[in-house]
């Protein structure tokens, strides 16, 4: 909780996890840090929420996100070994 960016720093080096929350007027809000927006999901906006409500979303989210990027770096690792196995010279005997 509570990752302290700005969007000249974010852009510079990267934000760890995209998902935050921070307190409201009526409880705590989940945000998209990168894009400075509240998260809506099922078309619900994630505001004023009990602290451990707020913070149980923020970890799937960032799981979730977590779990995206891990596949496509594998999906593009498998695709680039594919393409180099592939322009290597076949030598025959």
């Amino acid at each position: 909780m509570g990752q302290s960016f700005s969007p000249e720093r974010t852009r510079a080096t990267g934000t760890l996890l995209r998902h935050d929350m921070r307190p409201d007027r009526a409880g705590w809000t989940v945000y998209d840090v990168l894009e400075g927006w509240t998260v809506c999901l099922g078309g619900v906006s994630l505001v004023g929420l009990p602290f451990e409500k707020a913070n149980e979303m923020v970890d799937m989210l960032n799981r979730h996100d977590l779990a995206i990027e891990r596949t496509a770096r594998r999906l593009v690792s498998t695709a680039a070994y594919g393409a180099s196995k592939a322009a290597r010279p076949q030598w025959s005997s």
